[in-house]
Order: structure tokens, then sequence, then C-alpha cells
């Protein structure tokens, strides 16, 4: 498949990136021999354009107040650029930029990059200056509105033609397109050219250090921007990933639930390094469904007690969160029937609290119950049937299948595609069971209410 490009320019109330703001973007798509497409918008900076920068690039106060601020066109430079190697002239200054305003809204922002001054360099040799003003002028091309976002992305592109167009590039391309990576920056035996040549799929990598332990497990639907991400960050806990990182293995999961699941069970198995948060139950509480003396209770205990066969209704991250859930639902079944009712204690020391049979209860038993189940319904997180989970797999001939069987996640596997599966007897022959970790059916759940367009759901 032929590579293709998003040549991008922008103007800036100034050079820092960490103090400064684009006022103007331009995304100029290519597919190598030609332009496709255009995208450019003024952009407001929140802050003032000083007169300087004015008189050089014609932005004025005015012309940007009206402007959308950078969050609102973020998905617009996520989808121009997606798939596409990130072209500019002085790469670092606008790549710089742009990886900056996402940072700042929480994202972080990776793509492959290319500099079209160091190509200039090899296809256009001899001349003493290579800005973007030098080569407009040497190579004659017109250009009206200098310092417009959108008249340097094009004149870009133009150089970018007759770079193509010259040959000089030939078998030396790839080795200029970088991931905005420091070489500098990159762990000891870990090239950048084994970097860009990491898969861009569902996966699971693994970083270890020089001892071969694992340091730290991830997930990805894109592997390779991911672990560009652990090199081209500066937190702290990236610098010293970067710093005790001496290889990288993976391995491809064909699926995002797949490498949900997988991330999960093997951050508790390894317990790397740098998984402190994920290697202990992030949600350290539970409430789970019960009975006393026929009627339905909510009780709190804490989820390491948690057994399979218990009814789990949701999990919290702090006793009091699970405290105030159960009020709430009292509350809002006591509204329905006019009545109040409260927390009460029981014996068993596993458990926290418990909602206890209450007088009003025994009156009228029946529509409690019926607007218990209902209220649960909402919330609950075991599944109330067996049934398969089909997704893709690593490659074309085989599919993924996850097994929910006696009210919660029994495991997944891959088999061929022509393989037919009749029952769960067949289904419970080809996955081997996981040990039971009750956070991956919260995963599952709350997957499967984000999304299920590349998933299958077939009752058994």
């Amino acid at each position: 498949m032929s590579k293709l490009y998003a040549i991008v320019d922008i103007e800036t109330t100034g050079t820092g990136t960490t103090r400064d703001k684009i006022t103007e973007i331009a995304i100029v798509h290519h597919d190598g021999s030609k332009i496709t497409g255009s995208y450019s918008t003024l952009i407001n900076p929140q802050c003032s354009i000083s007169s300087f920068i004015t008189g050089l690039t014609g932005i004025t106060n005015e012309m940007v107040s009206k402007a959308p601020k950078f969050y609102e066109i973020a998905k617009e430079i996520i989808e121009w650029t997606e798939g596409r190697i990130f072209v500019a002239h002085n790469v670092h200054f606008d790549y710089g930029f742009i990886k900056e305003e996402f940072k700042s809204l929480g994202f972080t922002f990776t793509r492959q990059t290319l500099d079209t001054v160091r190509l200039s360099r090899l296809a256009f040799p001899g001349h003493k200056s290579y800005s973007l003003s030098n080569l407009i002028q040497r190579l004659n091309i017109q250009v009206k509105d200098r310092h417009r976002a959108l008249a340097d992305a094009m004149a870009t592109a133009e150089i970018f033609g007759l770079i193509m167009d010259s040959g000089s590039y030939t078998g030396t391309i790839d080795n200029f397109i970088t991931m905005g990576i420091k070489t500098t920056n990159l762990p000891i035996g870990i090239s950048l050219n084994y970097i860009l040549n990491l898969p861009e799929s569902h996966g699971v990598y693994y970083l270890k250090n020089n001892d071969d332990a694992l340091i730290y497990i991830g997930k990805s639907k894109n592997i390779k921007n991911r672990i560009a991400q652990h090199f081209t960050q500066h937190s702290e806990k990236s610098t010293k990933i970067r710093q005790r990182t001496h290889s990288i293995d993976f391995q491809l999961t064909g699926n995002e639930l797949a490498s949900l699941i997988k991330e999960s069970i093997e951050i508790r198995q390894f317990k790397p390094l740098f998984n402190k948060t994920q290697r202990t139950p992030t949600f350290p509480y539970v409430v789970i469904q019960s009975e006393n003396d026929g009627i339905p209770q909510l009780i709190i205990l804490k989820s390491k007690d948690l057994t399979p066969n218990q009814k789990c209704v949701k999990y919290f991250t702090h006793k009091k969160l699970a405290e105030n859930f159960i009020s709430n639902k009292l509350f809002e079944i006591g509204n329905l029937l006019e009545q109040n009712f409260t927390f009460g204690k029981i014996d068993n020391p596993l458990y926290r609290k418990s909602l206890l049979s209450n007088e009003a209860i025994s009156n009228d038993i029946e529509s409690f119950k019926r607007l218990f189940f209902e209220t649960i319904e909402k919330t609950r997180l075991w599944f109330d049937e067996d049934y398969v989970l089909e997704a893709e797999g690593r490659n074309p001939t085989e599919k993924c299948l996850f097994l929910i069987k006696d009210g919660r996640f029994y495991g997944f596997n891959y088999i061929d595609s022509s393989v037919t599966i009749n029952g769960i007897d067949d289904l419970t022959f080809h996955i081997e069971p996981t040990p039971y970790h009750p956070e991956l059916d919260q995963l599952i759940h709350t997957y499967l209410k984000k999304s299920t367009k590349n998933i299958k759901v077939i009752k058994l």
C-alpha cells in the first residue's frame, strides 16, 4: 500500500510551544503524487496576538476573536492526519505545537513525521539556506499570502511533490520518517527502525529490563503508536520506564476486548513494576444481591472476598460510595412505595452493611421485590444468560470467542473461522477457563455498553 501524507502548516503567537498558541492551521492531503484535499481554519488562541506577529502573518486579534478554540477543532485534526505521515517544513515546530495543544486537553497526539527540510537537502543540494522562503524563491513557486497557514502548506506540498518527482528520495525516504522521537530518547538496544516496524494493530505489549524481567504491560489498538508515546512523553513515569527498558515484546489480539482482558489478567499475574495502580483491585468494595428470609438484600463486602456464585451489582473505589449507592437505591424504591428504608447490620464479618427487613416491606413484599429487581436491573454486573461474544481474530482465518457462563466471564480463545460451535460443551472444550477476577465482569459490561459494533453476541 502506498503511503499517504498530511502536509501541515501552522501560524502561532510565538515560538515557544508551552507559552505560545496556534492561531491558524492548514492540512493538505497528498498521495505521493498529487494533492487530494485540504483543510484550514483560524483558531482562537485565547491570548493576545502581538503587533509583530500581526505584521508578519496578517492575523489580527479581531480575526480570531470568533474563530473556534483548539478543542473545538481537535477532532478534525485527528481525522485529517489519521493514517497519514505528518509532513511539515521544520516538522518539529508544527508537530511540537500540536502535541502540546493535545497534551493540554489530556490526550497524546502521535503520528509518523517527515521533515521536508531534511528531504530538500537531499533533493536540492548546494543551497545556502533551506528555509521555506528560500526554497519558494529558488524553485520558482508562486505563493500568495506568505505566512498564512494554507498558502505555506500548499507551498510545502509543491516542494514535497518536486522532491517525490526528482527520485532523490528513492530508497531513503523511510529513513527520514520518524514518530517525533529523538533517537537520544530511545533505550539502548532499541532502534528507531524497530519502532517504525512495529504493527499498527490491536495487541498487548511488554517492556522488559536488562534482566528480561517485565517492568510494564500495556495494550493498544495501535501498538506502534502507543509504544512510540512512551519515548516521546516527558513525565516522570515515562522517563523511568524509558531508562529501564531494554527490550520490547508484543502479542497481537485482533480486537480491543481481547486486549483489555489479556492486559488485566497479565498485570495481576506478573505484577510489573510500573503497573502499580493496576496490580491491586481498582474497586476494593462491591455491592452484591442477596436474600434474607425471602426478602432481597443489598450487601457490601470486599471484592477480594467475592465468590463466583455471588451476584455482583456494582464495584466501588470506596466503601462510602457503596453505602451511598445502597441508600440511593433504597430511597428510590421507598419513594415509589411511600416508605422509608434504612440500613441494618448483620453478623457475618465479611459483610459491612445490609438492608434488613422492614415492617413496611412485609405489608407489600411482592411490590417491594418487583421494584427492587427493576431498580437493580439497571446496574447489575452479573450475566443472567450463557452466551458467547464473537470478535475478529488475529488474522482473517480465525475468530476470537469470549464465553459467558454461569453468570460470569469464563474465558476466551482463538479458533479457526471454519470451525462450527455446537453448544456450550463445544465452547468449553475450545476455551480454557480464566482465573476468576470479578473486575473482568465489570470490564466486559463497560465495554458492551460503550460499543458492540465489532462484537457479535450469540445466546446459547
